[in-house]
């Protein structure tokens, strides 16, 4: 079980795990989505992990909502 705190206000400071060009976001694997930046989505996994996606987070959720069959 993860237990740890991350203090959304030092996002850019946090040591990341890697940086990926695409990571299938689903509801079991995926604590958290932010922005990151403009271009980059932060993901912290259910696994603990914190990876960065080179991909902007409305693209992200965007394809998030198609694999899911969500619709607005």
């Amino acid at each position: 079980m993860v237990r740890k705190i991350i203090d959304m206000s030092i996002l850019d400071k946090l040591k990341i795990d890697g940086e990926v060009a695409n990571y299938l976001v689903q509801w079991d694997n995926t604590l958290l989505l932010t922005a990151y930046d403009q271009n980059r989505t932060f993901v912290l996994t259910a696994d603990g992990e914190q990876l960065l996606i080179r991909e902007r987070l409305k693209d992200v959720l965007s394809r998030f909502a198609q694999t899911n069959l969500i619709y607005p």
